[in-house]
């Protein structure tokens, strides 16, 4: 098996840089997609807890309403610095001789 891998390995050294390329974002997917994946099922495990204690908490929010409440708040302030910084190229210059 180990003999296949490096077989594959060398093949894929030696090929030109287009081929190279293509692994690299396969790669590259797979494993994101595997952390994402193992990430996910890590929250869903420490989410749950095994104490029934619903009686003292208010209404449970869930994982994606955090999570798109988050992602709102980070555009609406990427969009508010990008105003800020177009405003600031685009704005009146001006220049005080003495």
């Amino acid at each position: 098996m180990w003999q296949k891998l490096k077989i594959q390995l060398e093949k894929i050294q030696n090929s030109d840089e287009a081929v190279k390329k293509r692994w690299l974002i396969g790669a590259t997917a797979v494993a994101a997609i595997l952390v994402i994946g193992l990430w996910l099922i890590y929250l869903n495990s420490a989410g749950s807890p095994s104490i029934d204690t619903s009686e003292n908490q208010g209404p449970a929010t869930s994982f994606w309403s955090i999570l798109k409440n988050g992602l709102t708040i980070i555009a609406d302030s990427i969009k508010e610095s990008v105003k800020t910084f177009i405003l600031k190229i685009t704005g009146e210059k001006t220049i005080t001789i003495k």
